[in-house]
């Protein structure tokens, strides 16, 4: 019901309305990661698009530049912007690239001399005070950079706004989800990323909140035929957690081999749609709080990731959890360690690390590791 194709047709459509907003002379800008707020951005009238990349076909020309032994969702973008190849980085009039991980601070060092970019300091904690403080000076400079690339002046009730809508959007990306919350899962973690992932340019998010409510409809309906809740009851149902989704090689392993992934906790997941910004609060500090708390890896120390995990073990009834871990990712790849501290000793379930690739070269070797691990969820049921 929801493949690829129904994934394709949203995006088309996004494409063309995105490239409708640039002919009629919006900015659109590019960005990497969720500690961007788009709120900001179209809070100017601009047009954001993701430029983070989950193609294998650039990695050989980034590697011609870039080490080898980089993580592959860098490579994969920044070999797009040497070969040209990718019309969302073509499109982008400006970057807004927020320090995270060595690897991608130093790969934007290279990407500034294809696009004007303009990079944001990302505090290595959300703990502190002088973290938030740091971190709003930032996004004001990000405002006072879009407010003279637009030449409109962004307004807190034009932030309000923003928040609004995305707030709406995130609600919505969680209700996707927990639509898995039941005893019987009704929807593969496949169908979740087609139908949350679907898109590119951020222009009509009014449209992809409507598409994602019909969506849930029709799986509710689907969901009531008694063959497919006999299918899904049986399945090992999964956590999947770790690096940025980008490519979905571990999601199709898992799902090929008779699992369903139930919930997502990564970067576009319920990582960044599981909370929402406070709309009562001044709109720009509301918003430098709720993105500067991302439970992302790049920050030291990282509980609030333990603290969702527990979380959705626990609402989605999980029978294992499946960390993906991009080759060369140090930064997920060491705190791997606590999370499988967490899972196997606190939360009392299966856990397995996988290290991988954009390549197909492991398919088969990863296929046999998941398998064997699911057959260890079905010895313990």
């Amino acid at each position: 019901m929801f493949d690829q194709r129904y994934q394709q047709r949203i995006t088309e459509r996004v494409f063309v309305e995105g490239w409708q907003r640039k002919q009629q002379g919006a900015l659109v800008v590019g960005t990497y990661c969720a500690f961007t707020p788009e709120e900001i951005i179209m809070a100017a009238g601009a047009v954001p698009v993701s430029l983070c990349a989950g193609s294998p076909e650039p990695i050989t020309a980034a590697e011609r530049v870039l080490p080898r032994n980089l993580c592959p969702l860098i490579k994969s973008s920044f070999g797009h912007a040497l070969q040209d190849d990718c019309p969302y980085l073509a499109a982008t009039d400006l970057i807004f690239a927020d320090a995270t991980c060595d690897g991608k601070k130093k790969m934007f060092e290279l990407l500034a001399g294809f696009k004007p970019l303009h990079l944001l300091q990302l505090p290595q904690t959300y703990g502190t005070p002088a973290s938030l403080r740091q971190w709003l000076g930032e996004l004001q400079r990000m405002k006072a950079v879009l407010e003279a690339a637009t030449g409109r002046e962004i307004s807190d009730s034009a932030l309000q706004e923003q928040v609004r809508l995305h707030n709406r959007l995130r609600h919505t990306v969680s209700q996707v989800y927990a639509l898995n919350q039941g005893p019987v899962p009704l929807v593969y973690g496949r169908e979740i990323d087609c139908i949350t992932g679907a898109g590119g340019f951020s222009c009509n998010l009014e449209a992809r909140i409507g598409e994602m409510e019909e969506a849930i409809l029709l799986a509710r309906e689907r969901g009531s035929d008694a063959a497919f809740q006999e299918q899904m009851r049986e399945k090992p149902r999964i956590l999947l957690t770790g690096c940025p989704s980008t490519n979905r090689k571990l999601l199709d392993a898992l799902e090929d081999s008779g699992a369903v992934v139930v919930a997502m906790e990564t970067c576009g997941g319920l990582k960044t749609a599981g909370s929402l910004v406070d709309e009562n609060a001044p709109p720009l500090p509301a918003i430098a709080m709720h993105s500067l708390q991302t439970a992302c890896p790049c920050m030291t120390p990282n509980p609030r990731r333990l603290d969702i995990l527990r979380e959705l073990v626990d609402r989605f009834a999980v029978d294992g959890v499946v960390e993906l871990t991009w080759t060369g990712c140090h930064t997920y790849n060491v705190e791997a360690t606590l999370v499988k501290e967490a899972v196997v000793q606190r939360f009392r379930k299966p856990y397995l690390q996988v290290e991988t690739d954009y390549s197909l070269a492991d398919c088969e070797q990863l296929r046999v590791r998941v398998e064997a691990f699911l057959e260890i969820l079905k010895h313990r049921a």
